[in-house]
């Protein structure tokens, strides 16, 4: 569990090979939508420096990169970031 570097999200790995994006205003949190893509559950997860992208390893060793606003799976990895 991860807040965006300025804090207006949280990202959740769950067991269920999910990653949840809440959307955070002050103490209430309402769900941004979910990001799908590995098969195994999430071990760990950061996000990109300017909070648009999230890496995620999961218990298969799988390394995935999303786009938090899309809700999708980027295919190319890392060299589609830009900080």
């Amino acid at each position: 569990m991860k807040y965006s570097p300025d804090e207006s999200m949280l990202a959740v790995g769950s067991h269920d090979n999910n990653i949840y994006i809440y959307k955070v205003d002050g103490t209430n949190y309402s769900l941004h939508g979910k990001l799908t893509g590995h098969n195994s559950f999430i071990t760990n997860l950061d996000w990109s420096r300017d909070g648009q992208y999230i890496q995620s390893n999961c218990g298969a060793y799988e390394l995935l990169f999303f786009d938090v606003n899309s809700l999708k799976q980027l295919q190319g990895g890392a060299t589609q970031l830009k900080d």
